[in-house]
This record gives structure tokens, C-alpha cells and sequence, in this order.
């Protein structure tokens, strides 16, 4: 944010595209609500880890394995970053790791959610200025009856156990049988 007080927030979550979702909460879900300390320009203000709820995303794109996010706040200070000109939203991805990929979205200029058809409302693409923290859990499956922290692992087999070699070296010279300056126990 660019604000240093006190931000309220909200943090909304759907699997799929929002692209079909924008001006009603339906297939929403509110998964985090509160009010933090914003940080100003150049840091990243935090939702606070108690108020958030663990969501999934078992991966592999499209419908079933994308989620989107709606952020807003009770103020105009929610800093993102313009899209490509000419882009529309939820066509790109501007940030990616090996495990996930943030794709462009919309800045939102009113709360709650505007009509779709009053266009004005809605600025495209915009681009999250954040950190996303996640847990990589390539053996567990996704679930929609808990967090997946709780899910158990299958055995996931691996080679047999090996012994070091013991060390092989040169020999230390006979004790002298009176300790070195800075070597004492103490």
C-alpha cells in the first residue's frame, strides 16, 4: 500500500478464471479479513498470518487449476504495476516460478464489486506488486475437505541407505601434554 496507517482489508478467492465473476460475490470466498499496519511505497504491507485462511491450487491450469483473487480495501492506496498496453487481462502471465504463475488481472476502482457494464470501474491489465508465500506439497493431493498440511503423504520409496567411508588422513602429531595459548577449556 501506499499508505503507512491502518489498512482494512479484504482477500476473496474462487477457483477459475474471475474473468466471468467480476460484479458479484457469487462462487467467491472470503478467505481473509482484517486490518493491518500499511508499510508505504516500496514495502510490502502483510496480511497477517492468524486471519488467513490456506487455499489449494492443485495446478495443471485452466478452470480446475487456476485461482483468482480479489484484494480490495477501504482505501485508494493498493499500489500494482500497468500491463502491457494492448493486453487484455487474464491473457499473460507476469510473474512465474517453477510451481506458479500470476497471471495479469484488474484494478477495481470502487467497492463492492461495480457492475461489469460500467467498464470505467475496472482498469486492465494490472499487475500484483507482492509476494505470494506458498507451500510446494508435490505429494499430496488436493482436497476440498481441509487444509492439505493435514492430508497424509504416500511412502514415496527411496535408495538404500549408504555408510561414509571413514575418514582417511594424515595422522596428528604426538600431544605435547601442554595446551595452546587460546585453546584452554574454559
Amino acid at each position: 500500500t501506499e499508505s503507512t496507517n491502518d489498512v482494512t482489508f479484504e482477500l476473496w478467492t474462487r477457483m477459475g478464471s474471475f474473468m466471468e465473476y467480476k460484479g458479484t460475490y457469487d462462487g467467491w470466498d472470503l478467505i481473509a479479513t482484517g486490518t493491518t499496519k500499511g508499510r508505504g511505497i516500496g514495502r510490502y504491507t502483510t496480511i497477517p498470518q492468524e486471519v488467513f485462511t490456506e487455499v489449494s491450487i492443485p495446478g495443471g491450469g485452466g478452470e480446475g487449476g487456476t485461482r483468482a483473487f480479489y484484494l480490495p480495501l477501504n482505501t485508494r492506496e493498493l499500489l500494482y504495476k500497468l500491463g502491457a498496453p494492448g493486453m487484455v487481462s487474464d491473457s499473460m502471465a507476469h510473474a512465474e516460478t517453477p510451481d506458479i504463475e500470476v497471471w495479469d488481472g484488474e484494478g477495481v476502482l470502487f467497492y463492492p464489486f461495480p457492475d461489469p457494464a460500467q467498464s470505467f470501474y475496472y482498469r486492465a491489465p494490472r499487475q500484483f506488486l507482492g509476494a505470494i508465500y506458498y507451500n510446494r506439497l508435490p505429494c499430496k493431493p488436493f482436497s476440498l475437505f481441509g487444509p492439505v498440511n493435514e492430508l497424509p503423504c504416500p511412502e514415496v520409496p527411496t535408495g538404500a541407505p549408504t555408510v561414509p567411508p571413514p575418514p582417511t588422513g594424515v595422522p596428528t602429531p604426538t600431544p605435547t601434554g601442554r595446551p595452546a595459548i587460546g585453546q584452554t577449556p574454559e
